[in-house]
């Protein structure tokens, strides 16, 4: 099973799930969007990523952001906007991938 989390309507994340449908993988996207973020999912990606490589800092959630929110980046800000978080980040059994890697992505399947 491939698990993405990311958006629906990002084009990463529907490249990914257009490449593990086609390497016959069982693609599950969680959207943020539609299926929320809690804080154990957050801490979940935090073990594997530290904040600073997790969020995507050229996004519109990023550019939105106060100077202060910014400087002193929480858990907390994320999970009230988790379009932070870059995408895809991609789950193939006990590995997780932070972006559109299918290079990685097939070593693993």
């Amino acid at each position: 099973m491939m698990q993405i989390y990311g958006i629906k309507n990002c084009d990463k994340v529907r490249a990914a799930m257009r490449w593990g449908q086609e390497q016959g993988l069982d693609v599950q996207l969680h959207d943020y969007r539609v299926d929320g973020l809690d804080a154990q999912l957050l801490d979940t990606f935090i073990q594997h990523f530290p904040l600073e490589t997790l969020v995507n800092k050229r996004s519109t959630s990023w550019r939105g952001l106060s100077d202060e929110q910014r400087a002193q980046l929480t858990p907390e800000v994320i999970l009230e906007q988790p379009t932070l978080i870059k995408r895809p980040l991609v789950k193939l059994k006990q590995d997780m991938i932070l972006g559109f890697e299918p290079d990685q992505w097939k070593q693993l399947i």
